[in-house]
């Protein structure tokens, strides 16, 4: 009878304590801080409601049954069952082992299980939005398939939850995350920060992954391969035909200056005046036929950085990234006619780049850029096939550039 009565009391105070409805969390109270997106269509209550629906009732029913046959009582929950009588394992068909199963491939990008708490006095960055009721491991996916999708490259940091990227135009930035305080804790704050250089298109790359990472559709990243408008131009100035020597003249100072900011400067400027999208063609082709040349000082001066890399990658990484681009930029302009002597030159640094591609998928891009117009003249074609598509998988999983450049080089090959 006692036990009765203690058992019914029990029940009682749990059905009491389950009657209680935890407050639905709101953005009232504290202020957040005003760099947070947080948006006018955020109904916390009306979308708190929609995904928990009625609240389950965590109060267990026991019933007593007391039991004459020696050995100890048996409490039987209307849930799971527990008994204090130890039982003999029933044999199951699935004992015997069987052969492993095959293991699932390993996922790529950011997989991120948990961040740290944003500081007390953390200045966010105005580029910073808050994602509410989202997992950390789902925002981290979104803002990795962004990444790969726009071709930036991307180091992540699990312990730090922050992602080191680096774009097409050398604007390096980074991506953090931490968790809400208080009464913010359901959500995640994501936020870019800008560390180096500057683009017109690093706008559009981080509200590409500001808007990933709230679940939204992202814009398109710009078309592969076309190049940009050009104002249209008069006939007389369509037919002047321009001196290259004087703006390699230029560069070649520049290049020859002992620091680091100058030689950027000067390979900044190179990457312009061979790009065709930037400087027209007929501008693009002279800079380029000139740099291709085996006496030009310039382009010595580009090949020495991206052949000798004996030197600190940190300190030498960001100039090497240029010149390759720079490579790239004039080997396509005139078509892949250079000289064989620097064809074989640059041939074993551009497969030592496609094989590596998964420590630095950006320099395998530029490197299958440059592959692209001499694979016809190229003396070991399987050779390059099979880096290529070592280079493919890589691109697959991390660079959407690398994964069609890539193709395009093997289709080619295929042709051939």
């Amino acid at each position: 009878k006692n036990a009765n009565n203690t058992l019914f009391s029990f029940s009682i105070n749990m059905s009491s304590d389950d009657d209680k409805k935890l407050p639905v969390p709101t953005f009232s109270g504290t202020p957040m801080p005003m760099n947070i997106s947080l948006g006018d269509d955020d109904d916390i209550g009306e979308e708190t409601t929609r995904r928990v629906g009625v609240a389950p009732s965590f109060a267990p029913s026991f019933d007593f049954q007391p039991s004459f046959a020696p050995g100890p009582p048996s409490f039987h929950a209307t849930g799971p069952s527990f008994s204090t009588v130890p039982q003999k394992a029933a044999a199951s068909p699935m004992s015997i082992p069987g052969p492993p199963a095959p293991l699932a491939p390993k996922r790529a990008g950011w997989v991120l299980r948990d961040v740290p708490t944003l500081p007390e006095f953390h200045p966010l960055d105005r580029s910073a939005v808050f994602v509410h009721h989202t997992s950390v491991t789902e925002v981290a996916e979104r803002i990795s398939d962004v990444l790969r999708e726009r071709s930036i490259e991307a180091t992540y940091d699990n312990i730090k939850a922050k992602a080191k990227c680096r774009t097409a135009d050398n604007v390096d930035f980074r991506v953090r995350l931490y968790r809400g305080r208080g009464q913010y804790a359901h959500g995640i704050i994501v936020e870019v920060q800008r560390r180096f250089g500057a683009s017109v298109s690093f706008c559009k790359d981080s509200a590409a992954i500001l808007e990933a990472a709230q679940g939204k559709v992202p814009p398109p990243p710009p078309s592969f391969g076309t190049t940009a408008e050009l104002p249209l131009v008069s006939d007389t100035e369509d037919d002047y035909e321009g001196d290259s020597s004087s703006s390699l003249e230029f560069v070649s100072r520049m290049l020859h200056h002992p620091g680091y900011d100058a030689q950027s400067l000067a390979l900044q400027t190179l990457t312009s005046l061979t790009d065709v999208s930037k400087m027209g063609r007929k501008t693009a082709r002279g800079v380029s036929s000139a740099l291709v040349e085996p006496e030009n000082d310039v382009g010595a001066k580009v090949v020495g950085l991206v052949v000798d890399n004996k030197n600190d990658e940190e300190e030498t990484f960001g100039l090497r990234v240029m010149a390759m681009t720079i490579l790239s930029n004039a080997i396509n302009t005139v078509h892949g006619n250079v000289p064989a002597m620097l064809r074989e030159q640059l041939r074993p640094v551009l497969l030592k780049e496609l094989k590596t591609a998964s420590r630095n998928p950006r320099m395998a891009f530029l490197a299958a850029k440059c592959l692209e117009p001499l694979i016809e003249r190229d003396h070991a074609a399987s050779e390059l096939h099979a880096a290529l598509e070592s280079a493919r998988t890589i691109g697959e999983a991390r660079h959407a550039g690398l994964r069609r450049q890539a193709d395009i080089c093997i289709q080619i090959i295929s042709r051939c």
